[in-house]
């Protein structure tokens, strides 16, 4: 079974952060991201849900980001306190 299908299976079952499934595979950040969009396009007709990013400190969400990558700090406070988007499949 490849990584890409591992993945998708991690993530029917339950919900992960980007640097969770990184730790998991013991690989680069990097190659998650580009795992999870190629993922996202071919699932269909799942589809790959995304939690938005936050801060932690102000609660602003990040709901218009489109990259996959945590965000490094907040445009509001200035806060480097931000909880990473997460991940499902639906």
């Amino acid at each position: 079974m490849t990584r890409r299908q591992q993945i998708i299976e991690i993530l029917q079952q339950n919900k992960q952060t980007a640097q969770q499934l990184a730790n998991y595979f013991q690989t680069d950040l990097s190659e998650i991201l580009e795992d999870l969009q190629h993922i996202e396009k071919s699932i269909k007709p799942k589809k790959l849900k995304i939690t938005p990013a936050y801060c932690r400190k102000c609660n602003f969400m990040f709901k218009e980001r489109s990259k996959a990558s945590k965000p490094s700090k907040c445009p509001r406070c200035k806060s480097e306190w931000i909880e990473a988007q997460m991940f499902w499949i639906e």
